[in-house]
């Protein structure tokens, strides 16, 4: 495809997404539509679309326009291109710019925009304030830019060097990351990875790495029993049955969200017990129940960055709702002296330290041990961890 080929499709999927349709239903049925298109030309498309998610507002507003028109045009003139050269009017390129199109074009102030707008529903914005003080203009930059890639090392498996060897083997260049024992960040060629000889072989994990952090933070001895109590893919009981030997049983109140856990589990040499229903751990305790709760996911919207657009006051209170309940009736499984662990992937402290507030004074024969923000920076995503002890009634 040519480059206005691609212009033109990431328009059509734009105007999709702000028509109400899901950012990969959108690229599915494009895909779907377009035969001809290789792989290269879907994953620069994707490329697109989602560096125009990630500043839909400043975007539109130097585009004149929140449609996918006026996105992609301030894409453009972000990224120092000029339009004209992929609005041509010619075979599966857009059509030619309007007058007023080019009127906005030549007078436009891309970089002022691009200072005062916030990328955020303006909603949010309040909320995003709050939580983040002084820190907000500089998080507003960040979550424009593409996250990187992380891996953690499967230990049972391999070491940390040996993944770095055989990876650059396949030309896929990697470096140790401060902060983790078993992470690398991806430095070259980030699509090649999932299709690697090493990943087929269970020698490494995708995982963010402060999400990695927070699990190595976890003081957990061997042969404790832990409950994933939002397991989701299961990669944190991975992370956890990868650093010490404990009994790990996982459990998602959406059954298909652990779909995978069998085969990664199988592929990282370790026993993951899936439940299909809490009736099955009636009476049980637990020495640690983990929690990584259903959030709004803004300190990981530069990897989903549809997911700020979709999220409505409306499911934000919802959300908040059902974190209130998961903690109330995940703590029931902890035994005395044992941990209920607080996560989520949230920058937002309503969801994070308001809520184990709101716990342990409701629930006084808790105390908390730890709290801890890990911000979104080249070091990972926004992340929330706290750990809170079940004391003697």
């Amino acid at each position: 495809m040519k480059n206005s080929s691609r212009i033109a499709a990431s328009i059509s999927i734009i105007d999709s997404f702000l028509s109400g349709e899901s950012i990969e239903k959108g690229l599915s049925n494009w895909a779907r539509k377009s035969r001809y298109a290789g792989s290269s030309d879907r994953a620069a498309i994707r490329d697109i679309i989602f560096c125009c998610l990630r500043s839909l507002r400043s975007f539109s507003k130097i585009g004149n326009s929140l449609t996918g028109r006026g996105v992609v045009i301030g894409y453009l003139l972000a990224q120092n291109e000029d339009p004209m050269k992929y609005f041509t009017g010619t075979t599966y390129a857009p059509t030619k710019l309007s007058s007023v199109e080019i009127e906005n074009i030549l007078v436009v102030d891309v970089k002022s925009v691009t200072e005062s707008v916030f990328d955020f529903p303006e909603w949010l914005c309040s909320e995003l304030v709050e939580s983040l003080d002084f820190e907000f203009i500089h998080i507003n930059k960040f979550l424009r830019n593409r996250a990187p890639m992380f891996l953690r090392v499967n230990g049972r498996r391999s070491s940390i060097e040996n993944v770095k060897s055989l990876l650059l083997d396949e030309n896929i260049e990697t470096e140790r990351v401060q902060g983790s024992s078993k992470a690398l960040i991806v430095c070259s060629n980030n699509r090649k990875v999932k299709m690697s000889k090493s990943f087929k072989k269970g020698l490494f994990e995708f995982q963010d790495l402060n999400s990695q952090i927070a699990c190595e933070m976890l003081q957990l001895k061997s042969g404790s029993k832990v409950l994933d109590f939002c397991a989701g893919g299961g990669g944190k009981s991975l992370a956890m049955k990868d650093k010490v030997d404990v009994d790990i049983t996982a459990y998602d109140i959406n059954k298909s969200r652990m779909k995978d856990i069998p085969a990664r589990s199988e592929r990282a040499d370790v026993e993951i017990r899936v439940l299909s229903t809490l009736d099955e751990i009636t009476g049980l305790k637990f020495d640690a129940v983990i929690c990584d709760v259903p959030c709004s996911g803004s300190g990981s919207w530069r990897r989903n960055p549809d997911g700020k657009w979709s999220l409505t006051k409306e499911k934000y209170e919802l959300l908040k709702e059902e974190q209130r309940s998961i903690l109330k009736s995940a703590s029931q499984f902890v035994r005395e002296g044992g941990l209920l662990v607080y996560m989520t992937c949230s920058i937002l402290k309503p969801e994070n330290e308001e809520q184990v507030k709101k716990f342990l004074f409701e629930n006084k024969t808790w105390e908390n041990t730890l709290i801890k923000n890990l911000p979104t920076s080249n070091n990972g995503d926004g992340f929330f961890l706290s750990i809170n002890k079940k004391c003697k009634g």
